[in-house]
């Protein structure tokens, strides 16, 4: 997938699309009546009739700003560690190879950001190499939200363990902070007046979204504040994974008001194909507007 925003140049990079949580696991206050009301849509590419689950993306974003190459959320990654999660546990995904062929190779990285520090959007920061985790992307700079940081680094003894984002910190972030390539950022921080780094808490306490403007377009790179596109329709389903269910669902409900009123692209981490989307207001809340594949935002 290719699509411009102004004079940025958006690649996904995807890792695998697979089927993931039955939706009365992922969502504990869903209502089994609006997944049969909005099947018409959701199957195949969404939901799994016959399975009862929904399938997920898993993807990053490289964009091409004209000055720089900047990855997005990175993923699983490959050789990891995760027995509690079986689709990212010691996998061999050709991830580097997709970014290659987007015109990027690892060593062409200039920033490395991330929406969060969950398993899935970090596992690309680092590499196995000669029995070691190295950093992936060796001329990058990574940059870290404070919060986020202090959310899971388990050295703190305030750390609270997460059982869906064991040995993540070891082998996905320290690695990085260790070899010096690490930077903390809060909100507001900007790349080439393109990019903002925009408070979005809830899902983690640091969790942020990521706003590209360039040329009067916009759009949004929303990490986990929405993992599957029927949260458009209903907002205040929380994840089963959230640190804060109810801040997710005030995050979530400004991010789709901030997309009406702009105008924004939105583009989240795990929604299947078209991957983008548009949201519109409608009568009884918000609606989505697919975007077409190469899309000009």
């Amino acid at each position: 997938m290719i699509r411009t925003v102004g004079r940025a140049v958006v690649h996904r990079i995807e890792e695998t699309v697979q089927l993931s949580f039955k939706p009365e696991v992922l969502f504990p206050t869903h209502d089994p009546e609006a997944i049969a009301r909005h099947a018409h849509w959701m199957v195949p590419d969404h939901f799994d009739a016959a399975e009862g689950r929904f399938r997920t993306s898993v993807h990053g974003f490289l964009v091409k700003t004209g000055r720089h190459n900047v990855l997005i959320d990175t993923c699983g990654g490959n050789h990891r560690n995760r027995p509690y999660l079986p689709r990212f546990h010691q996998r061999d995904w050709p991830w580097l190879d997709r970014l290659r062929a987007a015109g990027v190779a690892p060593e062409e990285v200039d920033y490395v950001m991330c929406t969060h520090l969950h398993c899935d959007h970090v596992g690309w920061h680092t590499m196995l190499k000669d029995g070691r985790w190295v950093p992936t992307f060796p001329n990058a700079k990574y940059l870290f939200h404070r919060v986020e940081l202090e959310r899971w680094d388990n050295t703190r003894p305030d750390y609270k363990p997460h059982p869906l984002n064991e040995f993540v910190w070891d082998d996905s972030v320290a690695p990085v902070l260790q070899a010096g390539l690490g930077v903390t950022i809060d909100d507001g921080y900007q790349l080439d007046d393109m990019l903002t780094v925009e408070p979005a808490p809830g899902h983690t306490l640091g969790h942020v979204r990521i706003r590209l403007a360039s040329a009067g377009a916009e759009a949004m790179f929303s990490g986990d504040l929405m993992h599957m596109p029927i949260q458009v329709y209903y907002p205040r389903w929380h994840t089963c994974i959230d640190d804060d269910p109810a801040l997710g669902i005030a995050s979530r409900l400004k991010l789709l008001e901030d997309c009406v009123a702009r105008d924004a692209l939105l583009m989240p981490t795990h929604f299947a194909a078209p991957h983008a989307c548009r949201i519109r207001a409608g009568a009884d809340g918000f609606a989505i507007e697919w975007a077409a594949m190469a899309e000009a935002a």
